[in-house]
Parts: structure tokens; sequence; C-alpha cells
């Protein structure tokens, strides 16, 4: 069982991946700031039903302040220990991708491979996030909004997706690209 002080912390970063305050914290809620003050400060523990209300605010699964397992301050994910996610695409389509970062309780950052077919498109959903795409290989054509860039081999494009944005395979290869999504909330895929 996590100390007072690895809850409190806990729910300190869950606020921060938020980008919430403590006043945002406790009206949603429904208790006082300096109530949750306390407890992320390790100053007192939270009741479950406080606990429940607190994690309901912060749009988290109340578990995860409270299951066995340590705040460490690095995450090291193997080569043959990348987790091969799916997700859908905002229309729809399966993405298969693999995870290169593993899920830290902290982290706001992710970093997926993607491997595509020539011709193969997914449409990225909108996110509170910036997204650095690297062409590894092949040709991807990148659509945000009413803008398209054409990016190849060794290239980087650096953009915000709070209104998603389209990418699609031109080549005639496979191709692949490294994303880094840092969230300023809850990370999704």
């Amino acid at each position: 069982m996590p100390t007072k002080e690895e809850v409190g912390q806990r729910l300190r970063l869950a606020r921060f991946r938020q980008n919430m305050t403590l006043k945002e914290v406790a009206t949603k809620s429904g208790m006082s700031a300096t109530h949750i003050s306390e407890i992320e400060r390790g100053k007192t523990s939270p009741t479950i039903g406080a606990l429940q209300r607190i994690a309901n605010a912060l749009g988290e699964r109340t578990a995860h302040f409270v299951e066995e397992r340590s705040l460490k301050p690095a995450s090291i994910v193997r080569r043959d220990e990348r987790i091969r996610q799916f997700a859908c695409d905002a229309g729809g389509k399966t993405i298969d991708f693999e995870r290169l970062t593993g899920n830290c309780p902290w982290g706001t950052t992710h970093i997926t491979r993607l491997v595509a077919k020539p011709g193969e498109q997914y449409q990225r959903p909108p996110a509170n996030a910036e997204s650095v795409i690297i062409c590894m290989s092949g040709m991807h054509r990148i659509t945000v909004g009413d803008e398209s860039y054409v990016i190849r081999d060794g290239d980087t494009i650096q953009l915000r997706i709070d209104g998603g944005f389209h990418a699609e395979n031109i080549g005639d290869d496979k191709g692949e690209v490294i994303t880094i999504n840092s969230f300023a909330g809850r990370p999704s895929w």
C-alpha cells in the first residue's frame, strides 16, 4: 500500500497532467482546495470517498492512486518489451503501432513507431498536445487543417494536434515514422 505521501504525489502529478488548479479540482470534486492540498502534500490521508471524488474530477481511475507500484524517477522499455498497441483513428480505422515508451504515472510524453504500407492513411483525432513526426523511411503527406506537408527520409515536422491531422504514406514502399507526442493533459494514443 502506498504511503500517504505517495498517494499525494500521484494526485499532484495527475492534476498537473490535466493542467488543473487546486481550485478547479475542488470545484469539480465538491471538496475544499485546502483539504486537497493537504492530501497532495501528504499531510493527511484521503478517505475512500474523497479519493473517488478527486479521481473523478481528474478523469482518473481511483485505483491509480493506491495501486502497489513505485513512482520511480525513470522508466525504461527494452526493445523486446515494446508494446504493440491498437487504436481507432478519427475515422474508425484500426491503427497498429508500437509504443516505444512505457506507461509512467507522471509521463506526459509518448513515443510511437508506425510502419505504413503504400497508400495507407490514418486520421489522428484531436488532442491537447504537440506532436513531432520523424520520417525514418518513405514519403508521407501530413495534412493539418488546410495545409499539407510532405516529409521524406530524415525530415521532421512539428505541429499542434488540437484539430488532429491526416497522415498518408504516399511513397511506393513501406514507410516508417516515429511520433513524439507531448500531452498537456492525460495522454491518449
